[in-house]
């Protein structure tokens, strides 16, 4: 029985009557208004945010342009200087014989690969050029002939200084930059230079520009033109995009040796178009709009919803005080009812504690009801153990409806009482969980009979499930039983899947007809021949059992189906108690796939002794191929040392030489002046002493330049030789050590990083600088790399420390990243590499570990923590080991091998 109550007619949050569009609109003005404001203050910010973005992709070009730019002109006076230095010593020597020109063009070529040829044309005729192979055309050609070149050479000669023209068809087939520097041969004074003739320098314009690296940019637009009138125009294109002018390039000018050109590039992408409605400013200011316009259309809502919800207010707690009044009847009915109930009802509240228990339950528990309440139900100590309640307790915290859980607890009079409870889960008005309320009843009396009705039946099929488990658990063999007389009484489940008979067709029959005759008019002649006495029929299955008591041996089975499958069948003689023989047993197990299994191995044997052959023959071309890839690969790893040391070398004699060039000029003009005063008006004493003062600072600059690249020179040489030929020789260790440190100054002042070199020895070493060089070699590039990537600072070390009398310790240190231990392990493995894909082939540290534990004769060690550097510990002998001339073969040769465990 329950109460009907009827719902209010108005709720606290039902909506206004609706009102016409006409009426909304004028009530909503300040949300539409503040929406128009929002809208143009949103297309305003676009619009600018589009002006910052073109000002700053334009400021990012700008800034790239101006680094390419730096490069450009850097590469240019690499490129056309030597053609200064062959005009000097023209105009102080009168000429210049083929063999100098010759030695002097060569070294340049080699220094600057994109140079094509360097060409000089006394009186305009080419009567030196290098290289001559591939430029026949070009030799003793007379520049008369070819007028447009010849416009450029009396332009340079009329100018009276270097002229660069590209782009220009060359003789020699391709395109090229070409730098004409006209030669005057110095006359006495008051006279005209004497004009000697032209020296050219061609340089190929697409190995230009990708020396200069403009031509390996995907990021910008980029092409070189001739400047244009006015300066803010481009002139004709000289290298790269044509369509530039036509998208607002951004603009460099290019001072070259002989030319002023222009640089312009724009994004590989283009220039923005148009404002970015999707960007993040335009959505957050789209965003804030409709907020504003959303929280000023609220107000207006909840001004109009407040007047009605006030109203339905009053009506919702008359109604409220209503069903309350209902609620409290109905619960007093409910309580009259379940006290005339055998079951009885029980509640709990929301920290699950028994609440409320009727009164059926005291007398079917014999507990009084306030001796339960406010404690949980797994709280009572009259509980009897054995019951899951941790189950119970999770499903009442999943707020889960039970049904019949049951449970025991002892009675007054100590006997035990079985209950069975049942509840659902109860909520208040807010929807919070509020408890459970249920039933109980007892149910000892059903749990008495079952328990009696259980312990007679286990006693009665004790006895069969023994037996029939014992044949059933078989089902993997076939069991069949036989009386004396060879009639079959058992078939149990197990021979029916194997032979596919069922029990009922092989009851009282005889088994022989499930084995072929051949084979069983086989054994019967063994048989006799062994027993020495007739055996035939049943016998031969059962004769060696009478005499052994039991037989194992390997027949053929025949199914229902006609199919064969191999067996091990084991007959026993079956005895009762008292000793006489009842019959006889046989178990029989399937052993075809094992039989198969023994034949399939025979095969694989055959088939794997091929393989192993075969394989054998991969291995030994797999082999030949690896040693072919490390041969390539330390090739590679030679030329790019090799380079490396040419590009140091070139860097460092490029300061001394332009010293030596800028000091040669400055001193032949105070020459020139003081020979004018000396054959003019006469030369004043305080004027020659200037000039003497001069002079000898001069002198000092170009003894000390010359200096310089003569020692440059002979580090180069010295380190050349050394890392060429792995030549044995005494040398010094810390000169050895300050040679190759030189060659690697270039690279290293572009970095952050230092580089200490200490070494407190003072016996020479007689050993192979060559190796030891190519070892620091190493190790600095590898710190670089490793130790030193993507930081902002850090510090190497090597340190010389005499260790014995024969012995001295070398020690190379990095505050780099350092290693964990499973790197470490792996350092001096050939092909290791934690920076696959940066150009690095993983054979750096195992050329450094062969070197030293092989040619040196030392030893290394390696020690290493993530965040603590790396500390390399070589202990190398003043007098390296003597080879013999197969293993000091081997020795140069730092080909990649494991190294050893543990090392």
């Amino acid at each position: 029985m329950s109460l009907q109550t009827q719902p209010p007619a108005t709720s606290p949050t039902a909506a206004p009557d609706s009102p016409s569009l006409s009426r909304i609109l004028p009530a909503y003005w300040p949300a539409l208004l503040t929406a128009l404001v929002s809208l143009t203050l949103c297309i305003a910010l676009a619009w600018m945010r589009h002006g910052q973005t073109l000002a700053a992709e334009e400021a990012q070009v700008q800034q790239e342009l101006n680094a390419l730019r730096s490069r450009l002109e850097a590469v240019a006076q690499t490129t056309f200087a030597p053609t200064l230095g062959l005009e000097a010593l023209i105009r102080l020597d009168g000429g210049i014989s083929d063999a100098r020109f010759q030695a002097m063009s060569s070294q340049v070529i080699r220094l600057l690969p994109h140079v094509r040829s360097i060409v000089a044309a006394p009186n305009d005729v080419a009567e030196f050029v290098y290289p001559l192979a591939g430029n026949e055309a070009v030799y003793r050609l007379d520049y008369r002939s070819i007028p447009r070149q010849y416009e450029q050479v009396q332009l340079a000669r009329r100018l009276g200084q270097p002229l660069l023209v590209g782009p220009v068809q060359l003789v020699q087939g391709g395109q090229g930059l070409i730098q004409r520097v006209p030669v005057f041969l110095p006359r006495p004074e008051g006279q005209a230079p004497q004009y000697w003739g032209v020296i050219s320098v061609v340089a190929d314009l697409p190995r230009f520009m990708e020396s200069t690296g403009l031509a390996n940019r995907q990021d910008l637009r980029l092409g070189l033109y001739h400047t244009g009138q006015p300066a803010e125009r481009l002139g004709a294109v000289i290298w790269g995009d044509r369509s530039l002018p036509q998208r607002r390039p951004v603009l460099q000018t290019v001072n070259l040796p002989g030319a002023v050109w222009t640089l312009a590039a724009v994004p590989a992408q283009g220039w923005s178009q148009g404002p970015s409605w999707r960007s993040i400013e335009t959505a957050l200011a789209v965003g804030v709009s409709l907020v504003l316009t959303w929280l000023a259309g609220l107000l207006v809502y909840r001004r109009r919803l407040l007047v009605s919800h006030n109203r339905a207010l009053a009506e919702e707690i008359a109604h409220s005080r209503q069903v309350q009044s209902a609620l409290d009847a109905e619960h007093a009915r409910f309580r009259s009812l379940t006290e005339l109930s055998t079951d009885w009802v029980w509640e709990q509240d929301r920290e699950l504690r028994l609440s409320y228990i009727s009164r059926p339950a005291e007398k079917a528990s014999q507990v009084p009801s306030q001796a339960l309440l406010g404690m949980k139900r797994w709280e009572s100590p009259a509980l009897v153990p054995g019951v899951d309640w941790a189950a119970h307790q999770a499903m009442l915290e999943r707020h889960e409806a039970f049904r019949d859980f049951e449970y025991a607890h002892y009675a007054g009079d100590g006997s035990v009482r079985y209950v069975s409870v049942s509840g659902t889960p109860f909520f208040d008005a807010n929807g919070e969980f509020a408890g459970y309320r249920g039933t109980g009843r007892n149910i000892t009396a059903a749990k008495q009979a079952e328990q009696a009705l259980i312990e007679s039946q286990a006693a009665l099929t004790e006895t069969l499930n023994r037996l029939q488990a014992i044949l059933d658990s078989a089902s993997e063999v076939a069991i069949i039983a036989t009386g004396l007389d060879g009639r079959i009484t058992v078939f149990n489940r197990g021979a029916e899947r194997m032979l596919g008979y069922n029990e009922r067709e092989m009851l009282g029959r005889y088994p022989d007809f499930l084995h072929r005759r051949e084979e069983v008019r086989q054994r019967a002649v063994e048989l006799s021949a062994e027993l020495g006495e007739t055996i035939q029929g049943f016998d031969t299955f059962v004769a060696k059992a009478r005499v052994l008591g039991s037989e194992t041996r390997v027949w053929t089975y025949l199914r229902k189906d006609g199919s064969a499958l191999d067996v091990s069948l084991t007959v026993s003689l079956v005895r009762d108690r008292g000793g006489p023989a009842m019959g006889y047993l046989g178990i029989a197990r399937d052993i075809t796939e094992q039989r198969q299994a023994e034949r399939a191995l025979v095969q694989l044997n055959a088939e794997l002794e091929d393989r192993v052959s075969s394989r054998t023959i991969e291995l030994t071309e797999a082999m030949h191929t690896l040693r072919q890839a490390q041969d390539e690969l330390l090739r590679s790893e030679k030329m790019a040392a090799l380079g490396s040391l040419v590009a140091g070398v070139a860097h460092e004699l490029n300061t001394p030489l332009g010293n030596c060039l800028t000091t040669a000029s400055t001193l032949e003009e105070r020459t020139r002046e003081i020979q004018a005063e000396f054959e003019g008006t006469g030369l004043r004493r305080q004027h020659l002493a200037d000039y003497l003062r001069d002079a000898g600072t001069a002198a000092s600059i170009l003894l000390r330049s010359l200096s310089t690249s003569t020692e440059l020179v002979a580090h180069f040489k010295q380190l050349s030789v050394d890392q060429t030929s792995s030549q044995r020789r005494v040398f010094d260790l810390a000169s050895a050590l300050d040679d190759v440190l030189s060659l690697l100054r270039p690279r290293l002042r572009t970095t952050p990083y230092q580089v200490v070199c200490e070494v407190h020895t003072q016996r020479p070493l007689d050993s192979y600088p060559g190796p030891l060089g190519q070892v620091i070699n190493n190790l600095v590039l590898n710190a670089l790399l490793h130790a030193f990537g993507g930081r902002k600072h850090g510090r190497l070390s090597i340190r010389a420390d005499e260790l014995s009398p024969d012995w001295l310790l070398l020690v190379v240190e990095d505050d780099g990243v350092g290693m964990s231990e499973a790197v470490r392990r792996r350092a001096f493995d050939p092909f290791f590499t934690t920076k696959m894909g940066s150009g690095g082939t993983g054979l750096g540290l195992n050329i450094v570990y062969n070197i030293v534990t092989g040619i040196l004769g030392g030893q290394i060690e390696l020690s290493s923590e993530p965040g603590k550097g790396s500390r390399f510990t070589f202990r190398l002998p003043y007098v390296a080991p003597q080879l013999s001339a197969k293993a000091e073969e081997r020795a140069h040769d730092p080909r990649p091998v494991p190294k050893p465990p543990n090392s």
